[in-house]
């Protein structure tokens, strides 16, 4: 019999496996051994062996990222019927275990798919996000994670991956828009420094592309002051500050940009430039 623990989570209740057990028959397999890896590459660095160092850390951590890859791989192979809500399950199993990890409702690792999951089709397509501490704070002090998956045949595969121009923020992901034939999701993500304070929280936004073979950015950007991005009707839109008005005390700093994505063409325009408190 498979041992599970029932959890809610974000108002979801997901099943979780707890032991070897549940990879009994070839279905979901043990998250135990991933889940202490990634607990102890999130480990602050005074608690780290003597001669761990930043890039050291870094190393360990996009090992680690990949072995969860692999891992994602396997365990769709291993249970071809797996479900959606099984996997991230398995996800969090081994990400959210850490108090170092952002796991919260608002951070948790993602699923975007756009098709339905699984079934008799010739192939599926899916995008994994999620972010993983390396036990310190500021440039580089996690690995940021937006892969793009295949399945076909009973076999899975990582496409791509991309995710790495959020290193160091603390970033939330937002699935924009879904396209057929070719294949390809459109995830907004956007995010804060970590650690950032005072007036200013300096914060970045992009639109990363994920097709059956190759992430990369649509729109990045630029930095700016306390920036919150959002998916609307026609597209996605971004309030933000712009940080030399806001430093500079001007009345009017803040901003709010709207992105129109054309469907058929897949392109997107700005239709909205507004500074808040204009008449």
């Amino acid at each position: 019999m498979r041992i599970a623990w029932m959890v809610l989570m974000c108002g979801l209740v997901l099943e979780i496996p707890q032991t070897a057990a549940a990879a009994e028959g070839g279905k979901l397999l043990p998250t135990a051994g991933l889940a202490r890896q990634v607990r102890s590459v999130g480990l602050l660095m005074s608690d780290s062996p003597p001669g761990t160092t930043l890039e050291s850390r870094r190393r360990t951590g996009f090992v680690v990222r990949d072995r969860i890859s692999q891992f994602i791989i396997d365990q769709i192979e291993a249970k071809p019927d797996i479900t959606r809500d099984q996997l991230l399950a398995q996800l969090r199993a081994i990400l959210c275990t850490s108090p170092g990890q952002v796991c919260d409702c608002n951070h948790p690792p993602y699923i975007f798919l756009n098709s339905s999951w699984g079934g008799s089709k010739a192939a599926w397509p899916f995008v994994v996000a999620y972010q993983m501490s390396l036990g310190f704070m500021g440039g580089k002090g996690d690995v940021t994670v937006v892969e793009s998956y295949l399945v076909e045949g009973g076999n899975a595969r990582r496409a791509a991956r991309g995710g790495g121009e959020f290193d160091g923020y603390v970033v939330n992901f937002q699935l924009i828009q879904q396209f057929y034939d070719p294949s390809e999701i459109w995830v907004l993500a956007w995010g804060t420094v970590q650690g950032a304070s005072g007036r200013g929280l300096a914060g970045r936004a992009a639109v990363y592309r994920a097709a059956t073979d190759t992430v990369k950015i649509a729109w990045d950007d630029a930095r700016e002051c306390n920036l919150t991005a959002q998916l609307n009707e026609i597209g996605w839109e971004v309030n933000y500050a712009d940080c030399d008005r806001l430093y500079g005390n001007e009345a009017k700093p803040y901003f709010l940009d709207v992105y129109e994505i054309d469907y058929m063409k897949r392109t997107f325009a700005r239709v909205v430039h507004y500074q808040h408190g204009e008449n």
